[in-house]
């Protein structure tokens, strides 16, 4: 069986997450990365899934300082994470949380998929452009992202 770590931040990432994950029952041996402070999305799916939790890249009105620490402090924990999970597959529905963890699986070999949100109807998402160029598959839920990405599938929504 396929393992898959699947990554989302917080709120809609979360939701998207919860469609995708019923959608595809129990085909995969699944693992799920959340922002370490997002206390709902940890108990809505703890249940079922072992999580394993990072600091979220950005905080809210913060320096750029911090946010580099952010990225740092999320890069060594995305490494701890990848050891711990081994997965054949990562696949996020965003956000800046996936950057460092589909990066540094890119790395290892681990093929990406992304999911740009649903949310996104004619601009890319930062996590779409910064994993544009490193992604195995990019999956877009609106027909009017293909031409922000020529070599996205479309899929139309989750849910």
């Amino acid at each position: 069986m396929k393992k898959v770590l699947f990554v989302a931040g917080c709120g809609g990432h979360v939701a998207q997450l919860s469609i995708l994950l019923q959608q595809i029952g129990d085909r995969f041996d699944s693992r799920l990365m959340l922002e370490k402070s997002d206390t709902l999305g940890i108990g809505k799916f703890s249940d079922k899934y072992s999580i394993y939790t990072a600091t979220a890249i950005r905080g809210k009105s913060e320096t750029v300082f911090m946010t580099v620490l952010r990225i740092l402090i999320n890069s060594l924990q995305s490494v701890i994470i990848l050891f711990q999970t081994s997965p054949d597959y990562i696949i996020t529905t965003g956000p800046g949380l996936g950057i460092p963890i589909c990066l540094l699986g890119k790395f290892f070999g681990i093929k990406i998929i992304v999911i740009e949100s649903w949310s996104r109807t004619s601009t890319k998402s930062i996590v779409g452009k910064a994993l544009n160029r490193f992604a195995d598959i990019i999956f877009v839920q609106w027909p009017s992202m293909i031409r922000q990405y020529p070599n996205a599938r479309y899929a139309g929504r989750l849910g």
